[in-house]
């Protein structure tokens, strides 16, 4: 087991993420104990997906996901998966810029004497794209970005501390039991995707299993499995103290928008921001590989990548690609100004196929034998799906009464959360 820490910690660290931000609005959303098992069910889901495409990928011979998809679907499927992740990776750039865009100009505002830090939101994200993002989404080699890995997780658990020394006072007088849910169905639909979201890995799995020497199916697993847990846990304790914290005041997806204003507050603040900043070119990577091939080796064979071709993307084309996925995800964060809505829609779409769906096809297509694995992929396909249909028509349907809501504008950062209609 300790020769797999440094890949259980590389694998967490691509597994948690913003998503962290809204766990305390999905316990509101949906009660303590159902939140809770929720989590549990998206943790049994994305494991299993692990399996599945681990599995397949043993069985086919297959180093990356791509090729995987277009051995079983030819090249229908692999231009599926190639938007697919494209799709995945821009939405996790938005949720950046939308996590910025809240906490950064409440950090500025004050150096500024500025009443309404949400006027200058437009101003912070901009400047952020042109004199942060851009040049670091510019570098070639993200190895040089390793060692923050170790630092962000650390980050990531003075957080949580950060959010449990703000239960604390409701914790000591007993008085959260009487204002919090523990059970509220009504939220399911519009929370499963964001839970979904949160323990997504399967497309960094064939970056990260790489470099395992000899990888059996069973070592990756435990892998897997370890990091799952790891961010699950760290979910569960953000999501649950993040309630009890915040249980008597309204709150929306970024719950660091509501902590008590000190010193400690504005540090954690600062801290996540350059945490989300130095973070994006682990992001833009992956999507900048996969719109090259998209766009300009359409029309070669997977077996370009099996003979070990370059993947030199040449530099005029290597910037150009870079300033389009900057500037979509810059207005796409600018036009969607609050992140459970981001979170919801890019994970009940792009987020439940490419992570649930695709990996589950793809072993069932591959295998023949009737057995209880090839069931329950059947399975975990068919609630994929379910949850894709539903999550999308709950986060529309919210997204759409939030637009209408009353005074709304551009520079709206806190709108009032909206319920979902049952349909059950």
């Amino acid at each position: 087991m300790g020769t797999n820490t440094g890949h259980v910690m590389t694998l967490a660290n691509s597994i948690i993420g913003v998503s962290v931000l809204a766990m305390p609005f999905c316990f509101k959303q949906c009660g303590i104990i159902l939140a809770a098992l929720m989590l549990l069910l998206s943790n049994i889901m994305s494991r299993l997906s692990c399996h599945y495409i681990l599995k397949s990928a043993i069985l086919s011979r297959r180093r990356t996901f791509e090729f995987l998809a277009f051995h079983v679907f030819g090249p229908t499927g692999k231009l599926t998966v190639e938007l697919s992740i494209i799709g995945f990776m821009l939405g996790t750039c938005v949720a950046f810029f939308v996590v910025v865009g809240d906490l950064g100009p409440a950090i500025i505002a004050p150096a500024l004497n500025l009443e309404t830090p949400s006027s200058i939101r437009p101003t912070v994200l901009i400047a952020l794209a042109l004199f942060v993002v851009l040049p670091l989404g510019l570098l070639r080699n993200v190895e040089s970005l390793t060692a923050v890995s170790v630092v962000t997780i650390a980050f990531y658990l003075c957080l949580v501390l950060k959010v449990m020394l703000e239960a604390l006072s409701h914790l000591i007088a007993w008085d959260w039991l009487e204002q919090v849910n523990l059970w509220r169905p009504i939220g399911i639909l519009q929370c499963l995707p964001i839970f979904s979201m949160a323990l997504s890995c399967q497309t960094q799995l064939f970056e990260i299993f790489e470099s395992l020497p000899n990888t059996s199916l069973d070592k990756m697993n435990s892998v897997v499995r370890s990091a799952i847990n790891m961010c699950t846990g760290m979910y569960m304790t953000m999501g649950l103290f993040g309630y009890i914290a915040f249980c008597n005041q309204p709150f929306t997806g970024n719950v660091m928008m509501s902590f008590s204003q000190s010193a400690i507050s504005e540090l954690i603040k600062l801290g996540f921001v350059l945490s989300v900043a130095v973070s994006f070119p682990l992001v833009i990577f992956p999507c900048r590989a996969s719109l090259h091939s998209l766009l300009f080796r359409r029309g070669q064979t997977p077996h370009y990548e099996l003979m070990g071709a370059s993947n030199y993307i040449p530099e005029q084309r290597f910037q150009c690609i870079t300033i389009l996925i900057i500037t979509v995800s810059l207005i796409t964060g600018l036009i969607i100004p609050n992140i459970e809505l981001v979170l919801g829609l890019v994970g009940s779409t792009i987020g439940i196929l490419i992570c649930v769906m695709v990996p589950a096809l793809i072993y069932i297509c591959l295998t023949n034998k009737n057995n209880n694995e090839r069931l329950l992929a059947q399975v975990l396909f068919i609630v994929g799906l379910l949850i894709m249909i539903l999550g999308t028509y709950a986060n529309l349907y919210a997204t759409e009464e939030a637009m209408s809501g009353p005074e709304l504008g551009p520079a709206k950062v806190v709108p009032v959360s909206v319920d979902p209609p049952s349909i059950l």
